[in-house]
């Protein structure tokens, strides 16, 4: 790609003055005094800075790679203000100049990525983010989640559209490298499970430590992953990379068993659902009817449906039976309880301000007043110290207002149809008609698991729920070039050879 070679052109040119400086700079530093002992990890970041020049798309890779199992500062020096993933939220930072360059350089694209309309969806959000902060409650939280927001949109969703447009890396490719990372998590994780009783619902529950602060997050990102290796199960050609994938497949579905996360089963059933609807090809309008019909039904039979619900104690347990059963008991399984709570509390702050919200990042440090007494749980705070809304959609809806939430609805909606329909124009049973079914599906098991959880202020879960928006739209930008009957999955193979 002629951005990366020109970075690595200039680099190799002046390698003799950049080593010289870091010789010149490194002795000069060792000499200051033992006593300043950090000094001594300089010349290693310096090395690592030198890397990260000449090769950026190795470093990019390594990101990927590393993201999974990246663990937060808080677990080294557990008394700090502040918190990060390490290294890998350095490592984004590292990387957004890279993406900027890029975004300066790659004129050919970018007119036609800024015009479309997923990406003005996109500038809407961010616009209507910036508002809110400078309304916020409490300024300096909101401003570093929206820097935090559009250093994600940059890297994790520009920077893997550029290459995979470029052909300088393949989906495929991106996908493996944090699948291989996340196989090391899932290893130690059952590893751990093993230890303690690999049936032991609590001991899944904090297996995932220190890599995913919580089993949900860690299911959250494996059910994203699962559809995606089934599609390159199908979609590979030769034997030996459909084993492969077919195995991840299966170790990704044991994972999400024995993660004994209810959001994930559901969000894996209700993609699963849709699937067969998909491939059934049962017309909208018939979709739309049924719904109605259910809807209807729920508000005439709601008060039977509530007794059902009060009298169903079923709580979560090793049991699958019985934990996919407490899924329904909102009295005493403690998670769907305070899980309501959180809800709650998120609708009564947007109730008082709807339109701009209380800031971007603020729920955790605003909700405590709003919390109805008689739904608190051992679970509960008032200190701002155990979490978010548990709702992608809710959560926004109570930091930055209604036209934020429906902005982010807006853009799933949009990658949703822009997905579907260019699917429906792809040649039957190509590879990238495959490809583009896991993502979408993949996508869906996200959009799901957002009523019940919101992940994605985590690169380690963003960078798959972008990273998937990113190929959505690069399959967009190849199909809009050329006749979308003729399969152009050659230039993905040709791309992946390369890689």
């Amino acid at each position: 790609m002629d951005t990366i070679k020109s970075i690595k052109s200039y680099t190799k040119k002046n390698w003799v003055v950049l080593a010289s400086f870091t010789f010149i700079l490194i002795n000069a530093l060792l000499v200051i005094g033992s006593k300043h002992t950090l000094l001594f990890v300089l010349p290693a970041l310096l090395l690592f800075l030198i890397v990260y020049i000449l090769y950026p798309l190795k470093f990019y890779l390594a990101y990927l790679l590393i993201s999974p199992l990246s663990i937060p500062l808080s677990e080294i020096y557990p008394n700090l203000p502040f918190d990060l993933w390490l290294p890998s939220e350095l490592m984004l930072v590292a990387l957004a100049p890279v993406a900027f360059y890029m975004l300066i350089s790659e004129n050919f694209k970018n007119l036609w990525f800024s015009r479309h309309p997923i990406l003005l969806m996109v500038y809407f959000f961010m616009g209507w983010l910036t508002i809110s902060t400078i309304t916020s409650t409490i300024p300096l939280v909101s401003v570093k989640y929206l820097l935090l927001k559009a250093l994600y949109l940059l890297v994790l969703f520009y920077l893997p559209f550029v290459l995979i447009t470029s052909n300088t890396l393949s989906f495929k490719k991106i996908f493996l490298f944090y699948a291989i990372g996340l196989l090391v998590v899932i290893a130690i994780a059952l590893t751990k499970q093993w230890e303690s009783g690999l049936f032991n619902k609590f001991a899944a529950h904090g297996s995932c430590n220190p890599f995913f602060t919580d089993h949900t997050s860690y299911a959250a990102s494996i059910a994203l992953l699962f559809p995606v290796s089934i599609a390159l199960t199908f979609s590979s050609k030769s034997y030996k990379p459909k084993i492969i994938f077919f195995l991840l497949a299966l170790v990704l579905l044991i994972a999400i068993i024995l993660s004994y996360t209810r959001a994930a089963w559901l969000s894996i059933m209700v993609a699963g659902a849709l699937w067969v609807v998909w491939l059934l090809k049962i017309r909208f309008r018939y979709i739309a009817l049924v719904s109605l019909l259910l809807l209807g039904s729920v508000l005439h039979f709601q008060n039977d449906i509530l007794i059902w619900l009060d009298q169903n104690k079923t709580t979560s347990s090793a049991d699958l039976h019985k934990h996919i059963s407490s899924i329904a008991n909102i009295r005493t399984d403690v998670s769907n309880v305070e899980r309501i709570n959180r809800w709650t509390s998120a609708i009564r702050m947007f109730e008082e301000k709807p339109i701009f919200g209380w800031g971007p990042g603020t729920y955790m440090f605003q909700y405590a007043p709003y919390q109805a007494s008689y739904l608190k749980t051992s679970e509960s705070s008032n200190l701002g110290l155990k979490g978010n809304a548990h709702s992608e959609y809710l959560g926004l809806l109570s930091e930055a207002g209604l036209p934020a939430a429906l902005a982010f609805i807006s853009i799933i909606v949009l990658l949703l149809y822009k997905g579907f329909h260019l699917i429906s124009k792809l040649k039957p049973k190509s590879a990238d008609r495959i490809i583009l079914t896991g993502v979408l599906f993949g996508l869906i098991t996200y959009v799901v698991h957002g009523i019940l959880n919101n992940f994605l202020d985590m690169d380690k879960v963003a960078v798959l729920f972008w990273g998937y928006a990113a190929q959505i739209l690069a399959m967009d930008y190849r199909y809009s070039k050329s006749n979308p009957n003729i399969e152009i999955s050659s230039n993905t193979s040709e791309s992946d050879s390369r890689s």
